[in-house]
């Protein structure tokens, strides 16, 4: 076999391909520490580590010769990590360290972000006209850069190519100049202080080490086969690196998903993807999805075909006699009320689960997650034991009420910090930490308490207290009480302060775990305080392994970083516990489903009217589109650009939801959004258009 490249839908077996041709690789000898094998993201590494583990067991006891050594399965980014810190000696003075010696610091999402804020809070003020929250503001800098850096070109490029495609006010131009200089000051910050964020690291790999000749003979000898999944969900540096790598190998395997290119706002460039199959020997088209029924393709097609008027060529046309409206495991849902559509969605859920479905074949897919939609599927599904489980990426740490809890019981364990906690916030966390207090017994405990000391929690031991909120509170409470006070009593003055991700992993473990604590048993609470000490580890490590540790109080700065949603704690899927054998209902925002690359037998499509479906997020300060490789430089973004590009995304992205679906799916819409605005978005009427139905089910 030479160099071949698949092309298909999702579900049409190109990763079974890939993996089977691994297997085969390791079963002939080759050498495994010659392969490579490339995913977009690490979840998608197990697959390959499973055939991995099924070839060696299978060749145990064998008296052939077996090679020795492991393939690389690995992303672009721990393929980019893995190589600069292995020729950093090299290229670390061409590529302008202050410090070539120094060995580099890598940077999470979490502490750039703050060293970022440290650059941008003096200039505040320069941002003002965008109102932007200060968060949003950071993640735009930072996603520039990360654009610069996945295609190739120098931040200082930025403002120009932001600027020739503005045609709105002039103001504007002023705040890509200003973006530009703070993005390379943090450049120089880093470079300084030998930090990689992963702007830095990318830029590095791809401008520096793929362009020096002992790197390219070290690729050249060390990787003579190579496997690829879904390309098109890389930036261009890695076709430019898997492009350089198939010059001199033996082999190749490489895949498409179509429609793809979801991760759009990550950097993926599936007309880049696409040079890659003019160094191949072979395309192939794989047409069949073994995922999705005929109805459900030809219901996707009809979507797609929609909203890309021009003429489509897709690559699995569903047989002609496939109904699209057979799709539908009902008629679109439809009331007046957001509360009525939340409704009509627990009761069909509540059907299929009593039908013999289990809770985990079913996804609940909106635009975007709000926490009532999850407070509500979780209160109203609880009666029939059935589990809700979100996936929000984005959403910061701070937003969750565990993590508020934990914040509030820090602070209060250190006093010397002087920093305020309100009475309600001891409330909320009481109510969080104790099994069955409710909030309005917790305001009482936390009144009493604030009585007592404004700045730590004190022993509270006033029977009548207690005979009114309930005796078997007490305990708990003493337990909580003593432990922060514990805390504050062992630490020596002008000693530094213990690491949080340890202090918290010790009171989760010795109290907030153990029976009459809100968290015991709780799985869910659980893995979000795991989040968190994992981000205050990270938090950490950053500052002790680089010299900016001198004079920092570490936890104390973390703490009021994260209270003000600056680590934004941006955890990709592929960071959470593996979600998809847990038997809850899956609840996360269509696109975050899509690169994710889940699939379930039934799906349930919210907010149908919501123009959130056809809209994108509003980013003044970067573009996926201008900040790419393929953009015209010079040319203006038009509306009708605008208009084009977000038909075409949504075409492909309610296409691409479709070979995700192995059953049936469900829409529902209302009239009035969950903020009571009338909306009217276009994938209704698509959806309407398609299906050729007029009728509607009657909600209440």
């Amino acid at each position: 076999m030479s160099k071949v490249y698949l092309v298909g839908p999702a579900g049409a077996g190109k990763t079974t391909r890939l993996a089977a041709r691994l297997g085969q690789l390791i079963g002939s000898n080759v050498r495994p520490d010659r392969i490579l094998v490339l995913v977009p993201q690490q979840a998608q590494a197990k697959i390959f580590r499973t055939e991995l583990a099924q070839v060696k067991e299978s060749r145990k006891g064998r008296e052939a010769r077996v090679a020795r050594g492991e393939p690389t399965i690995t992303t672009l980014y721990g393929l980019a990590q893995q190589h600069v810190s292995l020729f950093y000696p090299l290229i670390a003075e061409r590529v302008g360290f202050a410090d070539p010696q120094r060995e580099p610091v890598l940077l999470n999402v979490e502490a750039s972000q703050y060293f970022l804020d440290q650059i941008v809070t003096p200039r505040i003020a320069d941002f003002e006209d965008l109102k932007l929250f200060r968060p949003r503001l950071l993640g735009q800098i930072l996603d520039s850069m990360n654009k610069a850096a996945e295609c190739g070109f120098p931040l200082d490029e930025i403002a120009a190519r932001l600027t020739a495609a503005w045609s709105g006010e002039a103001q504007r131009v002023v705040s890509y100049r200003r973006v530009q200089e703070v993005a390379v000051a943090f450049r120089e910050f880093c470079l300084r202080h030998s930090l990689l964020d992963f702007s830095l690291l990318v830029d590095t790999f791809a401008r520096h080490l793929l362009q020096t000749q002992s790197y390219r003979d070290y690729i050249i000898a060390h990787y003579r086969h190579i496997l690829a999944d879904n390309v098109e969900e890389n930036p261009p540096v890695m076709h430019d690196f898997v492009a350089e790598v198939m010059k001199t190998c033996d082999t190749a395997m490489l895949a498409e998903d179509d429609p793809g290119g979801y991760r759009l706002f990550l950097g993926a460039d599936v007309d880049s993807a696409r040079t890659l199959r003019v160094v191949c020997d072979e395309v192939v088209t794989l047409e069949t999805s073994y995922i999705a029924p005929p109805e459900v393709i030809a219901f996707g097609n009809g979507l797609r075909r929609h909203f890309t008027p021009a003429p489509l060529q897709l690559l699995s046309p569903a047989p002609s006699e496939a109904d699209p409206r057979n799709a539908l495991g009902d008629a679109p849902g439809s009331a007046k009320y957001w509360t009525g559509m939340v409704n009509w969605v627990v009761n069909h859920i509540n059907e299929l689960v009593g039908q013999g479905a289990h809770a985990r074949e079913i996804a609940v897919l909106a635009p975007y997650v709000e926490d009532v939609l999850r407070f509500e599927l979780m209160e109203r599904l609880r009666p029939a034991g059935i589990r809700v489980r979100t996936v929000r990426p984005s959403r910061p740490l701070y937003d969750h009420p565990i993590v508020r809890m934990l914040v509030t019981f820090t602070r209060l364990a250190h006093p010397e910090w002087a920093q305020f906690v309100a009475g309600s916030d001891l409330a909320r966390a009481l109510a969080v930490s104790i099994a069955g207090l409710d909030l309005t017994r917790a305001q009482l405990i936390a009144d009493a308490a604030m009585r007592a000391s404004l700045r730590r929690l004190m022993p509270l031991d006033d029977a009548a207290l207690w005979q009114r909120v309930g005796m078997r509170f007490y305990e708990p409470y003493n337990m909580i009480q003593k432990r922060l006070t514990s805390n504050e009593e062992s630490a020596s003055p002008g000693a530094p302060t213990a690491p949080l991700d340890m202090y918290w992993q010790q009171l989760y473990t010795d109290v907030l775990s153990r029976q009459g604590f809100g968290l015991h048993e709780d799985l869910d609470g659980g893995l979000v305080i795991d989040k968190l000490i994992k981000s205050a580890r990270g938090f950490r490590e950053v500052f002790e392994r680089s010299e900016l540790a001198d004079g920092v109080d570490i936890p104390r700065e973390y703490i009021k970083t994260l209270g003000e949603d600056i680590l934004a704690a941006q955890y990709a899927p592929e960071r959470e516990p593996d979600i998809a054998n847990d038997d809850a209902v899956l609840v996360m925002p269509a696109h975050t489903y899509l690169i994710s690359n889940f699939t379930s037998r039934y799906q349930f499509w919210l907010d149908i009217n919501s123009l959130g479906w056809y809209e994108r997020v509003y980013q003044p300060l970067t573009h996926p589109y201008v900040l790419s490789r393929r953009w015209m430089t010079g040319r203006a973004w038009t509306e009708e650009d605008d208009h084009r590009s977000q038909q075409e995304m949504l075409g492909k992205l309610l296409s691409g939801l479709t070979y995700h679906c192995s059953g049936k799916i469900f829409v529902a819409s209302s009239e009035f959004s969950i903020s009571g605005q009338e909306e009217d978005g276009p994938l209704a009427r698509a959806i309407q258009r398609v299906i050729g139905a007029t009728r509607r089910a009657n909600l209440t």
